[in-house]
């Protein structure tokens, strides 16, 4: 047994150069966090009231024929403008056509007999009552045709108002009645209606800037204002209802968007402001995390005795140790040396302002110029340490040159080794 263990120490196996033993190279961690960081400025801060709501126009119109009857003329598809009075869509009905051509020929009838009535009255051979009653049978009949060509008008469908046609759902050749036939909008008076509770209503006024902003797509954003403020408070709710129009001939937005609404009902100019992602909250109380650059502790140094006592306990090498350990010399590890400044970013409790959608107001805790961090500082624990992009990274050794430089050194001990035994 004793020669088995031998042999392999002198054979080199198990150790060294050898796989098995093989030491790969450690990758060192940066022990800073990576972070973004904005200075303490002057600036301009808005106090917001924030809701949420749909757009809608101040006029749309759904059509319905009044009449039932088959499509026999579309005259005005999606996305057409029309004006107040066009005629959309007409369809058929032989009932009401026929009713229109009895009235028409029933008025003619009477006002035919009123004329000869009239011709018989004026020769003395009739009285005045047949005259009066001729006359009424003509009025009648006027009404009744009057009436038969509104009827027949209902087979025409007739924008009310002047807009955009929004839905088309008549197809030619269908029995048209009973559904709706087309939707027209006018995309030049466009509104959402907002819900704000009743304590924000004494801040609230007609005229105040408005900020609408596309729920999924943040890069839509257009101006509106104030335009209508209920006298009254939902008793149910407790909200008051808020009209806010978008500014005229802004059709960025269409109706039924989803839309936030942001309504200013406030400004502070020249104030201290961070960005609101700075401002984080612990326990209700708000806070920033403030980024200095300290100087860098010393290491303490060891007490007296503590390293003799260690290597008093220390155990000494076995066999085994000593008979794998070869002629390897024990490498220290060397020290790592952090690039860059020693920044540190400490907690500060702060007293905020107003807050709008990008700043915060900071009314006490920093001064002008302190750096508070905006981006990776949550949940980032207090006093670490921090390091900005513009800051030196810890270089890292390439582990395929590292490879390289290892197989470069076995190469190069192998020839010794051939070149010792040739000459041997």
């Amino acid at each position: 047994m004793l020669k088995l263990l031998l042999l392999l120490a002198c054979s080199g196996e198990g150790h060294g150069d050898g796989e098995w033993g093989e030491d790969e190279p450690e990758r060192v961690e940066d022990p800073r966090a990576l972070v973004e960081a904005a200075p303490l400025v002057r600036g301009s801060v808005a106090d917001v009231l924030a809701s949420n709501g749909s757009v809608e126009s101040e006029a749309m119109a759904t059509l319905m024929p009044e009449a039932t009857g088959t499509v026999v003329a579309i005259h005005a598809e999606e996305g057409d403008k029309v004006r107040r009075g066009q005629v959309l869509a007409v369809i058929e009905n032989a009932s009401l056509d026929a009713g229109l051509a009895r009235a028409e020929a029933e008025a003619a009838k009477a006002e035919a007999e009123v004329a000869r009535v009239e011709r018989l009255h004026d020769a003395g051979a009739v009285s005045d009552r047949d005259l009066e009653d001729a006359r009424h049978l003509l009025s009648a009949a006027h009404t009744s045709l009057s009436e038969a060509e509104g009827t027949q008008s209902h087979t025409r469908i007739v924008s009310p108002i002047a807009g955009t046609v929004a839905t088309r759902d008549l197809r030619y050749g269908e029995v048209a009645g009973g559904a709706p036939a087309f939707t027209v909008v006018d995309l030049s008076a466009l509104r959402v209606i907002v819900r704000l509770p009743e304590r924000d209503l004494a801040r609230l006024g007609v005229g105040q800037p408005a900020t609408l902003t596309s729920v999924y797509d943040e890069d839509v954003e257009v101006a509106g204002h104030v335009q209508r403020i209920s006298p009254i408070v939902d008793p149910m709710s407790g909200t008051v209802r808020v009209t806010v129009a978008l500014d005229d001939d802004d059709q960025t937005l269409r109706p039924g968007q989803f839309v936030s609404v942001g309504i200013e009902v406030g400004r502070h100019d020249d104030v201290f402001v961070v960005p609101r992602a700075s401002i984080v909250y612990e326990e209700g109380e708000p806070l920033v995390h403030r980024v200095r650059i300290e100087d860098e502790p010393e290491e303490e140094e060891p007490e007296d005795g503590e390293d003799g006592e260690e290597e008093e306990e220390s155990e000494e090498p076995g066999f085994f140790d000593e008979l794998f350990a070869g002629d390897e010399e024990v490498e220290e590890e060397e020290e790592v040396v952090i690039p860059g400044p020693y920044r540190i970013a400490r907690k500060v409790p702060v007293e905020v302002g107003f807050v709008d959608d990008e700043l915060a107001e900071i009314t006490s805790g920093l001064d002008e110029g302190d750096l508070v961090l905006s981006i990776g500082h949550v949940n980032l624990r207090d006093e670490a340490r921090v390091r900005l992009p513009e800051d030196p990274v810890l270089e890292q050794e390439d582990e395929d040159e590292a490879d390289e430089d290892e197989a470069d050194e076995d190469d190069g001990k192998a020839e010794v080794d051939v070149e010792a035994s040739d000459e041997g």
